[in-house]
């Protein structure tokens, strides 16, 4: 979250002209009542009115043009759309969203003439108050869910009206809210755009229909007049649209039934005669609905003579005896009603209706050699007492489907709710958890073969589909993937495995010899510690229900391990040393000091093993460790596992690690110090460390006071700046800082530009301990990281210059190191340390007269095929690394190399 002091300033402005206009520009909307899902496609938002049209606003910011605004039980939803392309439309800080949540211009954070207790910036809430640009206090279960168009012209968000404050009191307490959408300046976070301009929207939550008590006849066969379209035109889809005009030229009205036919007596009468010819005729009609949908069944009764396409308020909801694919003008229908005069019947989801004015739409399409009748007529109802009907008295279908592959089995029902479902398995089997209008079997095994049936009840009684049958077929266990030979070294984990495909289940048993492995029952078997007994035949027996078989028998090799451990790592502190092995100690020799020597006068006083790293140990110190001095360690008798004693040296130097505890801060002198400021609400900086190695610069922080707690720690709430190229006159705020690098909250910007923020740094590496609030920390910056938008080093010189600013949760400056200028630093350079000695290696010849390689870290393997070289790296090696056969007659020699 970014705000500059400028920015704070005109905000002061905003909230005192406001003030006084806001009782005079209040933006009152309409309430609606409607359930949205944000996915980024907006057919839902239909029926939901404009609420505000704002004029075009700076390039610079983001540019508001039309807003909607709706409510359900749970959530408060917005659409707007915008005048040019914002992909990062409400995702980033230049983008605010401020909400008056009692509706009181007095309470809160003044914005726009509103008082502000929420703000919403990138997704994440924040509570306001009275003169504070957030309280630093987060909002949990905020519900914040954004999604846009392609083209980033079209985006809704919603919010939960369940949010809590961190104390678990409501953010959502009265019905009216206000709220804004503000847009800064990209780069300057200055207030560009604020929709409406003063005073906010003013919504009311509109409160959930209620149930009908009653039957609701919303269309019905005689007394509903409909629109109608039968001129043979192609209207494409535009006659769907929201708004169609269809009192054009073409268009008539009248009362169904529709049509003409030549056996009127098996339809009810026809009133409004339609002429023979059209292949395709287009019919609207309109009905409001103002009432929940829970339990209602939306009923139609359709007499149609051949097919059609059903649409509710532009959207697809259901077809009959039309092709599956596309429709156009030109597609014919399936076949004709049978019997001739019956009506259709079929129902509506609930979930497609919207409150207020809804339009259906029927496109009805001509079946081959059916030019001799066209007949439509329909009635909708809401009914809230309509028995359980199976509309398709052939589903469940019958199914034949390939063991391990999924099934789901459907039906065709209308009744109204509540509705109870029950999947039996053959008749008379409830299965546990079927208890919806479709049930699907994910992973098909043989014994799901059997018949499937569902039985539906509602209060005014039950039903129960067919009997569907579902086949299981089988195929059998085939190897597709034989187990291989396998030479591993002793103590490191030795894994057989097989591929097989078939249809499950598929069971495993892995045998050694011919004894079965206890729990050895997977397509692979690893043994974690393999030692020589290890060594000899394996197989695997592998079975479905349809056959089985048994893999081929392949040998495992453990070779035995003859290399002492050696060092690949040392890591010293103040007083402490870190030296990390190639492989697992023995815990005993380990932990003898004596075992453990350094030069430079430095007693060790105990050697500790890693209890979480068993190739790892710490040594104490019984001195300072000084900086800047190579040292020597000497190991003598430290075994590892199976009793390899190791004996070898490595060089090191003090170094700084960032782990939260500070002795390896011992001697280096601050290099910039104060006594407190006064202003205990931010950061106080008491004292500045530096130091660098060749990879990183290293900073130690100590604080006189830091935020409060509950706001976090050290770095939230604080500005760091660098100049990274020793030119105060440059970046942002040249001739005082010149900042090249901005560090906020532990985020990265390149100020290069001379903005506060801009784009990211890559490979900076920011890491800063303790995570827990204190008066101590300590932070690393990568030497090598670059300015993500060309590449370009970041640290540029031997010197860098900065300052450090501490902010209240208010985003309020209050102190600053130095409180005038800058502070800087000349790079040292490191001492230098020879590489730690290569790691040993060993070669073990094999029963086929093969020969192995294996060796420790540190080291790459080499090859020649002389001592005189050319030596070349062998590609993907691991240890152990069986040599392949030569018939050159040449020899083979490796090495390890650094």
């Amino acid at each position: 979250m970014k705000k500059t002091n400028l920015r704070n300033l005109l905000l002061g402005i905003a909230l005192a002209l406001a003030c006084c206009t806001s009782a005079l520009a209040q933006t009152i909307v309409p309430s609606t009542f409607k359930t949205i899902t944000i996915d980024g496609s907006f057919g839902d938002w239909a029926g939901v009115p404009l609420a505000y049209t704002a004029q075009d606003g700076s390039s610079n910011a983001i540019q508001y043009e039309n807003i909607y605004i709706a409510n359900d039980q749970t959530n408060l939803y917005v659409r707007f759309t915008l005048y040019a392309p914002r992909p990062d439309a409400l995702a980033n800080s230049y983008d605010n969203i401020f909400i008056d949540t009692d509706d009181n211009p007095v309470t809160g954070y003044g914005e726009a003439g509103l008082g502000s207790e929420l703000l919403i910036q990138g997704g994440t809430g924040y509570q306001e108050s009275p003169g504070h640009f957030t309280d630093g206090t987060g909002v949990n279960n905020l519900g914040w869910n954004l999604a846009g168009s392609v083209d980033s012209l079209d985006f809704e968000f919603s919010i939960s009206l369940g949010a809590t404050y961190t104390d678990s009191t409501p953010v959502f307490t009265n019905n009216t809210i206000a709220f804004v959408l503000e847009g800064d300046q990209v780069t300057t976070y200055i207030s560009s755009e604020f929709v409406p301009p003063v005073g906010g929207f003013i919504y009311t939550f509109a409160s959930p229909p209620t149930p009908p008590t009653s039957d609701l006849y919303l269309v019905t066969l005689t007394n509903s007049s409909w629109h109608v379209n039968a001129s043979g035109t192609d209207l494409g889809t535009n006659w769907l649209a929201p708004g169609f005009d269809d009192t054009t030229n073409g268009w008539i009205s009248g009362d169904g039934l529709f049509g003409y036919t030549t056996t009127p007596a098996s339809y009810p009468p026809i009133q409004t005669a339609l002429a023979a010819g059209p292949t395709t005729y287009y019919f609207i009609t309109q009905f409001d609905w103002t009432n929940d949908t829970e339990n209602v069944a939306l009923v139609v009764t359709n007499y149609l003579s051949d097919g059609a396409v059903y649409y509710l308020n532009g959207n697809e909801v259901t077809s009959i005896r039309i092709p599956a694919g596309a429709v156009s003008y030109g597609t014919l229908a399936t076949g004709t009603n049978t019997a001739v005069g019956s009506a259709d019947i079929f129902s509506i989801d609930g979930g497609d209706l919207q409150y207020g004015t809804n339009t259906l739409e029927v496109e009805v399409h001509q079946a081959t050699n059916s030019i001799a009748d066209l007949v439509f007529g329909l009635s909708l109802t809401a009914s809230i007492d309509y028995p359980v009907v199976i509309l398709d008295p052939t589903l469940p279908a019958d199914q034949t489907v390939l063991a391990g592959q999924p099934v789901t089995f459907t039906s065709d029902l209308l009744g109204s709710g509540p509705l109870a479902y029950q999947w039996y398995f053959n008749g008379t089997t409830a299965i546990a958890g079927a208890n919806a209008a479709t049930y699907t079997i994910p992973l098909v095994l043989t014994n799901n073969a059997g018949t499937y049936s569902l039985a539906i009840s509602n209060q005014f009684g039950s039903v129960t589909t067919r009997l569907a049958s579902l086949t299981v077929n089988s195929t059998p266990v085939l190897i597709t993937a034989q187990p291989v030979d396998v030479v591993a070294l002793e103590g490191l984990p030795a894994t057989l495995s097989v591929t097989v495909s078939g249809t499950p289940v598929i069971d495993y048993q892995w045998f050694f010899g011919a004894n079965p492995i206890p729990g050895a029952t997977n397509a692979s078997y690893t043994i974690p510690f393999p030692v020589p007994t290890n060594s000899g035949e394996y197989s695997v027996a592998i079975s479905n229900p349809a056959s089985s078989t048994n893999s081929a028998m392949v040998n495992l090799t453990v070779l035995s391990d003859t290399l002492p451990a050696s060092i690949i790592g040392i890591q010293a502190g103040g007083s402490q040393i870190t030296v990390t092995f190639s492989k697992p100690l023995d815990p005993v020799t380990a932990s003898e000091a004596a075992n453990y020597s350094v030069n430079g006068g430095v007693t060790l006083v105990s050697a500790v093993p890693n209890a979480g790293n068993p190739a790892q140990v710490v040594l104490t110190s019984g001195v300072l460790i000084n900086l800047g001095t190579v040292y020597t360690l000497t190991i003598n008798g430290v075994n590892d596992l199976f009793g390899n004693a190791a004996n070898v040296t490595g060089q090191f130097t003090r170094d700084i690690t960032i782990d939260g505890s500070f002795d390896d801060w011992t001697g280096i002198a601050p290099i910039y110090t104060n006594g407190p400021t006064g202003n205990t609400d931010a950061a106080d900086y008491a004292a500045i460390y530096m130091y660098n190695d060749v990879n990183y610069y290293y900073f130690r922080v100590t604080l006189w006071t830091d935020i409060d707690s509950t706001d976090g720690q050290f770095p939230d709430f604080a500005e760091l700046y660098f100049d990274t190229d020793n030119n105060i006159n440059d970046g942002y705020e040249p001739g005082t800082i010149g900042s090249e690098l901005l560090i906020q909250s532990g985020y990265s910007y390149d100020e290069r530009g001379g903005t506060f923020g801009g784009p990211g740094i890559d490979g900076l590496n920011f890491l800063c301990l303790p995570a827990s609030p204190g008066t101590n920390f300590e932070f690393q910056l990568s030497r090598s990281a670059v300015f993500a938008s060309d590449l370009t080093p970041v640290f540029a010189t031997n010197l860098i210059n900065f300052v450090f600013q501490g902010w209240t949760p208010s985003y309020n400056p209050e102190n600053q190191a130095p409180p005038g200028g800058v502070i800087s630093y000349v790079n040292i350079t490191p001492p230098t340390v020879a590489p730690l000695p290569l790691g040993g290696v060993g070669i073990s010849s094999l029963a086929d007269g093969q020969d192995a390689l294996f060796w420790n870290s540190p080291g790459t393997v080499q090859s020649a095929t002389n001592l005189a070289g050319p030596w070349t790296n062998v590609s993907a090696a691991t240890s152990p690394y069986v040599i392949p056969t030569t018939t050159s007659g040449s020899g083979q020699f490796f090495r390890l190399a650094q």
